[in-house]
């Protein structure tokens, strides 16, 4: 009778001692989920993604205490984690409190926005959206892996590596923000974490500080006491370590300019908004007052991008008679300050402009300066405009069957059939097509329906405009695109027009454009009108179009410090991407292999000497085996998603030189920044002492490739192929070692790397 009340007595402070290792196993995750605040801007992630981590915890913890062996346990945590994703982030798409199938939809789509926007994210990242959720899901994931690490393989260290693997992660790829807080709560709740392990698994009723029982009261005390002690002691004393506070050895956080930042107009905006914003870009003094000053019209939308079309170059002369609607004449003297590129701003529709090596872009109507040429420092230039001035009468009897070509009316296979729903939906009372695209742009404005916001992920994808329209939060890159879009699904011809707002007027009569002036809208097509700008972006809007849109004219006027180096700010050209056409790689799930943990008289016994010291040459096996698979097949796996469909020679001639330019940033040469092919194979030899021809015969060929009329063939094509692999040799001996390893191994730079 005494043994089995002490037995029982024993199962019991062990079922306390259990629990209390579990306690702190979950306040270990709930560390390293208050640590991402270093990758979000701000807190709002923190209450649901904790919900998440709490709640696979105690499930964890329930499928324990009712002894549910691993084959069993660990397909139901995955179903927790499912469910609970879907209860947190996706409620409005459950019936019953049950996932569906528009449940699993979004998480595909969240997903795959994650991969494709992966390479080029800097933190922060938006605390909305599909970086939050996909976080979730990998916090999830380290929750059931540190249990089963902890309780089922009995480790102790190996207990928290699941988390320190994202805790280092996240600390290589976030801000400073509370840098040396999260560090030590994230420190000492793994101390404790471990010291409970190493408790909880000394399954003997010996001594244990000072006291002959196992007991949690004898041991918390001593243990909060040294864990708070090394907390405290690491967070006074890492602030003052030599090196504490300076740039990180190797930078990971993709701040380095690409040459991909060139690739497309829609790519710089967020960069400009954000980190440009005091950049002054140009000047321009007006004889008619500010307008909106257009750069390039983008008409060619896949399901992935808005990009410029391929099409010829003409002299400019005078192209008055090309207006179809008499409007306000205005005379633009541009003075260029910072924008770099061979595209020139005006107010739309330019007519005459002067120097003549400006030339005309018909099919995107924009100012391109001629071959090999780009906007320098202190060049000026006279652009005289006509800006239409039509009526709402004149636009409401206007018919839209006309537009100038069928790609304005096209939308990609794929197109959100929600979108589509959502545009009729929003205008079906509607009954002109000006009607239609006045309240599609007031419904996109109303700041009940959606938030400016520059804090969310870019892009204009079917899956972005898809998330843009559940999170209602964007800038004007997605109202701008998403509106476009729902324009097109309902009939009318459409695009996206990428330029400025007007810029500060000054005490000096000029206009002051700024990066954070940078802006995107869309234009509707009504025939024998022309192309009519709308603004969907609230707190955004334009002076020319107000009498027939009713928005106020308004735009960023907010001062903000930090000076920004004009040569990195990025450029927009009408060169396409020639990576962006494909998607996102398909999805898997891992499994899991049943348990050979062993079970006596109701107690977990751990083997002798400690199952968890000997599980640690094993994980070390396993992740070297792991890398050198990643190594040996990652780049041969985003090749693969990158270069999917078929390519034309041109696209290869762009990646050649983008992937060229890649090691050639790598090897010591500066960023592309806002400098031409041809200028930037000039500066090659000053910094890498790479042989220039070579790189100046690819820089003649992809600036043929973009720009000539003629185009290129595969014969060429093959050519910069061979000429890239030679930059890749000779750059490689010039690459820093740590660098080159880092290559190999960054999935971001493998990705921009295969890509191009």
């Amino acid at each position: 009778m005494n043994t089995r009340s002490g037995a029982t007595a024993t199962t019991g402070r062990l079922a306390e001692v259990h629990l209390a290792a579990s306690l702190c196993l979950t306040a270990l995750t709930v560390a390293t989920v208050i640590s991402l605040c270093r990758i979000f801007p701000d807190w709002a992630y923190l209450q649901p993604m904790v919900a998440v981590a709490v709640g696979v915890h105690f499930v964890a913890i329930a499928l324990r205490y009712a002894r549910a062996p691993l084959w069993a346990a660990l397909p139901a945590l995955v179903l927790v984690l499912f469910l609970l994703l879907g209860l947190v982030y996706y409620r409005d798409t459950l019936s019953m409190f049950l996932p569906t199938s528009r449940t699993v939809e979004l998480m595909r789509i969240d997903l795959r926005l994650v991969i494709d926007q992966f390479a080029t994210a800097v933190a922060p990242v938006p605390s909305e959206g599909s970086f939050v959720t996909a976080t979730a899901a990998a916090i999830g994931v380290c929750a059931m892996l540190a249990d089963v690490f902890a309780f089922r393989a009995f480790g102790r260290v190996e207990a928290i590596v699941p988390t320190g693997v994202l805790f280092v992660f996240t600390s290589a790829l976030g801000t400073d923000r509370h840098r040396i807080a999260v560090a030590a709560l994230w420190i000492g709740a793994a101390l404790l974490t471990i010291a409970m392990l190493r408790f909880a698994q000394s399954g003997e009723d010996s001594t244990w500080m000072g006291s002959r029982r196992l007991t949690l009261g004898a041991a918390f005390p001593a243990i909060v006491i040294t864990i708070a002690f090394s907390a405290i002691a690491a967070g006074a004393v890492a602030p003052h370590l030599p090196g504490a506070g300076q740039e990180a050895l190797i930078d990971t956080r993709n701040r380095d300019g690409s040459v991909t930042e060139v690739l497309s107009p829609l790519v710089d905006i967020r960069a400009r908004l954000k980190k440009n914003g005091n950049s002054e870009l140009f000047t321009v003094q007006s004889d008619n007052g500010g307008h909106y000053w257009r750069v390039v019209g983008l008409p060619n939308f896949n399901g992935n991008e808005w990009s410029p079309p391929d099409e010829d170059l003409f002299e400019m002369g005078d192209r008055s008679s090309e207006v179809i609607l008499p409007g306000a004449s205005v005379r633009q003297v541009i003075t260029i300050k910072s924008l770099r590129g061979p595209l020139l701003p005006a107010a739309f529709q330019p007519t005459q402009v002067a120097p003549d090596r400006v030339l005309w872009a018909d099919e995107s109507q924009s100012l391109v300066l001629n071959e090999n040429n780009s906007l320098d420092r202190g060049e000026v230039f006279l652009v005289g405009s006509i800006v239409a001035e039509p009526s709402a009468d004149q636009l409401r009897a206007a018919t839209v069957s006309g537009a100038p070509s069928e790609i304005y009316y096209q939308l990609p296979s794929g197109f959100p059939g929600a979108a589509r729903a959502t545009a009729i939906d929003v205008t079906a009372g509607a009954a002109t097509p000006f009607d239609q695209a006045l309240t599609l742009q007031n419904w996109f404005r109303d700041t009940n329906n959606f938030t400016y916001d520059t804090d969310v992920q870019y892009g204009n994808s079917n899956d972005a405009i898809d998330a843009f329209l559940r999170d209602r939060r964007g800038f004007c890159q997605q109202f701008a695109g998403t509106f476009a879009a729902m324009a097109r699904s309902l009939g009318l011809p459409a695009r996206v027009a990428v330029g400025y707002t007007p810029g500060d007027l000054g005490n000096d009569g000029l206009f002051h454009v700024y990066g954070r002036h940078a802006h995107a809208w869309p234009e509707i097509w009504f025939d024998n009108i022309g192309w009519i700008a709308f603004e969907p972006t609230p707190g955004r809007g334009n002076a020319d179009t107000s009498a027939y849109n009713g928005v106020d004219a308004a735009q960023d006027d907010t001062r903000g410090g930090g000076a920004v180096n004009p040569g990195t700010v990025p450029v927009p050209t009408v060169v396409r991407d020639p990576g962006s056409t494909t998607t996102g790689p398909g999805q898997g799930r891992p499994g899991g292999a049943p348990s050979t943990t062993a079970r006596a008289g109701g107690a977990i016994s751990s083997p002798s000497g400690g199952s968890g010291s000997s599980l640690v040459p094993m994980l070390l096996l396993g992740g070297v085996v792991l890398l050198v698979l990643w190594i040996l097949l990652a780049p041969r796996l985003f090749a693969m998603f990158a270069h999917g469909g078929a390519r034309t020679a041109r696209d290869r001639v762009v990646t050649s030189w983008a992937r060229a330019c890649r090691m050639l940033s790598m090897a010591g040469a500066p960023p592309v920044g806002g400098a031409t092919p041809m200028e930037y194979a000039n500066q090659v030899d000053a910094t890498t002492g790479v042989d220039t021809a070579t790189v100046r015969e690819l820089a003649v060929q992809v600036t043929r490739a973009v720009y000539s009329p003629v185009g290129v063939d595969d014969r060429i094509a093959e050519r910069c192929e061979t000429l890239e692999a030679e930059v890749d040799a000779m750059c490689r001996t010039r690459i820093p070692f740590a660098l080159r390893i880092r290559s190999l191994i960054d999935p971001r730079m493998i990705r921009t790397r295969a890509s191009g």
